[in-house]
């Protein structure tokens, strides 16, 4: 498979397509808000799946030219979700664990339709160091408004408290109305943004297919070649702990609000929705910072602050110096502690994603050959196989200290004062280890501004030197 090289792209990208391309992230982070928040919550205390099962449902779901791909996938995503919060009532433990794996295999499989080719569609739009940074900036940013649109609708619209803490979550028959809910916003999501995006298909390279499109013994050797990239190596290291944190945290959360802090279901959802300033805070910093201290010395300095800020409302919790539950002063410690934490995740992750972008230019610097798509289906599958055996983990963990399932036993009042301490052990200070050794990963990359700048300027003069080789499934 071989191509003639374009010449280097190093432009900036028009507002109306980082929009499209930001559009499409809406999927993402609709998949990751309906089953992070509610799922495991749906499907182990209040459908009483052991919560070892329900992660490992989600795990599983893991195994599973481009915008052909893109608008494929956008109906299946949609009725899968449905799907998936709408079992049959009567079913076995055994019934019930086997649906919710056969609708999360379909959610992640028609995600991965979209998400990989949609992603391989940023480094050949442009090669602008900083542009790149941008253009997944605004993809973190409309996929996050994606999330929090599912979560403050779920906790105000579809799980509001009626008379107690806890009933509106609890109950079964609010669920299939969030599956059609968040069905037709995914579907119109990936539409969109497959037609936003339709009009640089011309500016991309063009391929010459030499045999089929994709085969999986052609996939394992392109990422092989692909996993001989230092920067790639290190960026997936890191992602392998991050990501594990990320996966407990996000299936703790919800518990953490409604047993850890009780919170009523118009405080979550407040607190969702309060998350749009850390949004466009990092969003507006992130460009700022990266120029200024490079994008690894950034998420370096990000990473660290994160650390320490995180498990701090748990401990001063431990040690009486936090508000209590019930008073008015704790939504504000909350949202402020959570204004520079999710500030700083959100700067991190564009960095990373922006980083894994200029990774693929130093492939081709090494090797000669292009491999956008299977750089972004390796750093995709990893993120999201590692996060789903956080999720996974996180159930364990559920079940490990005893946490009870089903409406009444699970009532918020009616857990052990034990079971919630060792719920807050382990969503706060016990993820922290897995941070620092992300973090570790991160200081060994090489990948800096300068050394970019040096990949860029040897790939334009090769740009009119010669042909260049294409190896790419994306």
């Amino acid at each position: 498979m071989t191509e003639a090289r374009v010449p280097s792209n190093d432009r900036q990208v028009g507002l109306p397509i980082r929009l499209a391309y930001g559009v499409g992230a809406i999927a993402d982070g609709a998949k990751n808000a309906a089953f992070n928040s509610f799922l495991v919550l749906y499907y182990t205390t209040v459908l009483g799946l052991p919560g070892t099962l329900s992660g490992l449902a989600v795990f599983i779901a893991l195994w599973g030219r481009r915008h052909p791909f893109m608008y494929f996938s956008a109906i299946p995503m949609g009725l899968c979700f449905y799907g998936l919060f709408a079992p049959p009532d009567g079913l076995t433990e055994n019934q019930l664990f086997g649906w919710l794996t056969a609708f999360a295999i379909g959610v992640r499989l028609f995600l991965t339709f979209y998400m990989v080719p949609s992603g391989a569609l940023g480094p050949e739009m442009t090669t602008h160091y900083d542009e790149r940074t941008r253009l997944v900036a605004y993809r973190w940013l409309i996929g996050w408004i994606g999330a929090l649109v599912v979560a403050v609708s779920g906790w105000l619209v579809f799980f509001a408290d009626v008379e107690v803490v806890g009933d509106g979550r609890l109950d079964a028959a609010n669920y299939p109305q969030l599956g059609v809910f968040v069905g037709i916003l995914v579907a119109t999501a990936i539409l969109v943004s497959s037609l936003g995006t339709h009009s640089v298909i011309p500016r991309l390279r063009q391929i010459d297919l030499a045999g089929p499109l994709f085969s999986l013994a052609r996939f394992a050797t392109d990422a092989a070649a692909a996993l001989r990239n230092h920067s790639l190596r290190v960026l997936l290291g890191s992602s392998l702990f991050s990501a594990t944190a990320l996966g407990v945290s996000e299936v703790l959360g919800t518990y953490m609000n409604t047993w850890f802090w009780e919170f009523p279901s118009t405080q979550i959802g407040f607190l969702a929705g309060a998350q749009v300033f850390p949004l466009l805070l990092g969003f507006a910093l992130v460009g700022p910072i990266s120029e200024r201290w490079d994008k690894r010395k950034a998420v370096i300095g990000l990473a660290l602050f994160a650390i320490l800020w995180g498990p701090l409302p748990v401990l001063m919790r431990f040690a009486g110096l936090a508000p209590e539950n019930g008073s008015p002063y704790l939504i504000a410690f909350i949202m402020g502690h959570g204004l520079f934490l999710v500030a700083a995740a959100i700067q991190i992750g564009i960095l990373n994603s922006s980083m894994v972008m200029d990774a693929t230019d130093e492939h081709e610097l090494e090797s000669g050959e292009r491999r956008e798509g299977t750089f972004i289906a390796v750093t995709t599958f990893t993120g999201k196989a590692v996060s789903g055996f956080g999720n996974f983990l996180g159930g364990v963990l559920l079940d490990v200290i005893d946490f009870p399932r089903g409406s009444v036993d699970a009532a918020v009042g009616n857990v052990p004062e034990q079971t919630i301490f060792q719920l807050g052990l382990v969503a706060g200070p016990g993820l922290v280890i897995f941070h620092l050794c992300g973090l570790w990963f991160i200081t060994r990359l090489r990948l800096t501004r300068e050394r970019y700048a040096e990949i860029s300027s040897v790939l334009a003069e090769r740009a009119g030197a010669r042909p260049t080789a294409r190896r790419d499934d994306g």
